[in-house]
């Protein structure tokens, strides 16, 4: 097949890591960026050798597809915008702010047959994948993801900037919803005008309990899970990719209760380029089965939980 061409919007950090693996993927022609701001855009240029766009429209127009990586506020318009000329999408996670802005987005998706994939990458780390392939049935999960200040994703809650990634890490291994009227939460503004640091809790139909809490104002970084299920118990460090599986070794009788503990740092591995993989073979129509990229769907589905969220902390 001849490579997707594709063009990036928005060269900010994050941006730059996708144009990075746009040039350096076989699959892909990457045809250039657009960014808002000129002094970016010349910088990005230069330093890269690709071609700045002058706007968002004539990139979109030279392209196959586009990956999305401009903030939250700004996904619903620039998504329609791609989607509605027919091209395929990779946004950055977030889907969008809010359910209803999140549904428009995947409508459009529908209506014009094109791929629309959301860049929760967490789902590529090599300690989460190391996870899956266990099929955990965790009855209890404790999650901890805390990072410093910073004011790049304060255009929204710490919820849909950070909490994001666990939520939709917890849907992808139990594949259920929560009971929305059991939802407790909390949260706080401390730097910004939004809420800084939350702490929810999720109770879905099998009895799965999960405890959540993130941090934007913390002094040390975590990326943390914590899964318990009868006779085992994991430990997952996103952040070291350390893995860590503890169970009770069934060559024993039950009154010795021995437990076996396995450590393990699986082997390196790049989301961000399993994503790019995901989501061109998607665009190529390969299969895309449970280890693939986040469709519109799935992230959507993530959206009604938080917005279940906010509204409980504004209700309290």
């Amino acid at each position: 097949m001849n490579p997707i061409k594709i063009g990036v919007i928005g060269a900010g950090v994050l941006g730059g890591y996708h144009l990075n693996k746009c040039v350096n993927n076989p699959s892909v022609d990457c045809i250039g960026f657009y960014d808002s701001s000129q002094q970016r855009a010349e910088e990005v240029e230069k330093s890269c050798g690709l071609k700045a766009f002058d706007s968002i429209d004539s990139l979109i127009d030279s392209a196959d597809a586009v990956i999305i990586a401009v903030p939250c506020s700004a996904h619903l318009e620039t998504g329609l915008a791609a989607l509605r000329a027919g091209k395929h999408v990779l946004l950055e996670k977030p889907l969008a702010d809010s359910y209803d802005n999140g549904e428009k987005l995947v409508e459009a998706a529908e209506r014009q047959n094109c791929i629309l994939h959301v860049g929760h990458s967490e789902i590529f780390n090599p300690a989460f994948e190391r996870l899956v392939a266990f099929s955990p049935a965790p009855r209890f999960m404790e999650i901890h993801r805390l990072a410093e200040f910073s004011p790049r994703g304060t255009d929204v809650s710490v919820i849909l900037d950070l909490m994001v990634h666990d939520l939709h890490l917890v849907y992808r291994l139990c594949k259920e919803e929560p009971d929305y009227g059991a939802i407790a939460a909390t949260g706080v503004p401390v730097i910004s005008p939004d809420i800084d640091i939350a702490n929810v809790r999720l109770s879905f139909p099998s009895g799965l309990v999960v405890n959540c809490t993130a941090s934007r104002v913390s002094i040390k970084r975590m990326r943390k899970l914590r899964l318990f299920q009868k006779n085992t118990y994991f430990s997952v460090d996103l952040d070291t990719r350390k893995f860590e599986r503890c169970y009770l070794d069934p060559a024993y009788s039950a009154d010795q209760l021995p437990v076996v503990c396995d450590t393990e740092k699986p082997a390196a591995g790049d989301a961000l380029e399993k994503e790019l993989d995901a989501f061109v073979n998607a665009i190529n129509g390969e299969e895309n089965g449970n280890r693939g990229g986040t469709t519109g769907n799935e992230a959507l589905i993530v959206l009604k939980i938080t917005d279940a969220i906010m509204k409980k902390i504004q209700i309290s």
